[in-house]
């Protein structure tokens, strides 16, 4: 972590320099970090608001969609490219006498800067769709500073996990859009699975998956008309896992340091 600390210009030097490498290769450039939220939004919102009826599942579905696309993006991109970060850069780290834990750090580093790129678009379609500009919005940037945690442990973990079973990566983004599915990205997930008649602990994990709680502070903070299932309990569940992942993340990546880049 000290290691981590005194390198934080080259990880904010080396991510800047990845996002200005992967424009070079879209001819939108940084459009692309704003047009990839929204359409997806849009698919969604076919598939799931207008043919399968979920937009009537909430007061203003256009902006539910848009909060969950928008900060679930984020996730899964720090996940994806953070598990990937070890594993494809194996020749910087025997030519470079830095820690390993940079690269997926640098990784996590470039999508949140993505993140915050996109969020003028996010309030656009928030303020475009009826939402009221509250106080409660003041509370988006204790969520993202909860979230970020998560996504670096997560993401290291994952680099971890496919520095040794490249495999994963194959299976990785299918299950982080069934991940988003299971947390509510689309439609409040609840609502389905009560009509089910499944246990009730399947719908309390489904409302406490870190998916899920991200999903309902931001909510949360941003829509006015919609109050997520588990109230202030998700406020402390968000911290909790970030906790939770934030620690696990260093403890499994520190134990792999020294054979990253060797095996």
């Amino acid at each position: 972590l000290r290691a981590l600390w005194q390198r934080r210009e080259f990880i904010r030097a080396y991510a800047r320099a990845k996002t200005q490498a992967g424009y070079r290769t879209r001819r939108l450039g940084p459009l692309w970090e704003i047009l990839d939220p929204l359409t997806t939004m849009a698919t969604y919102w076919v598939l799931f608001g207008l043919l399968l009826g979920a937009r009537t599942s909430v007061p203003n579905y256009l902006g539910y969609l848009a909060v969950g696309v928008f900060t679930f993006a984020v996730i899964r991109r720090s996940a994806q490219s953070g598990a990937r970060a070890v594993s494809a850069n194996r020749g910087l780290l025997t030519s470079l006498p830095i820690p390993a834990v940079i690269l997926p750090t640098a990784a996590v580093v470039q999508q949140v800067r993505a993140f915050i790129v996109s969020l003028p678009i996010l309030v656009i379609v928030l303020v475009s769709t009826g939402e009221p500009v509250t106080w409660s919005w003041l509370l988006a940037p204790l969520a993202v500073l909860l979230i970020i945690p998560f996504g670096w442990g997560t993401a290291l973990l994952l680099a971890r996990w496919m520095s040794h079973t490249p495999d994963i990566g194959g299976v990785l983004p299918l299950v982080l859009r069934l991940w988003g599915l299971a947390s509510g990205v689309m439609f409040p997930i609840t609502e389905r699975i009560s009509q089910l008649d499944l246990p009730a602990w399947v719908e309390y994990v489904l409302v406490y998956n870190p998916g899920a709680v991200y999903l309902a502070v931001m909510r949360d903070a941003l829509l006015a008309g919609y109050t997520p299932p588990g109230g202030i309990a998700n406020w402390v569940a968000a911290a909790v896992w970030s906790l939770i992942a934030a620690i696990a993340g260093v403890v499994v990546f520190w134990r792999g340091e020294g054979t990253y880049g060797r095996d």
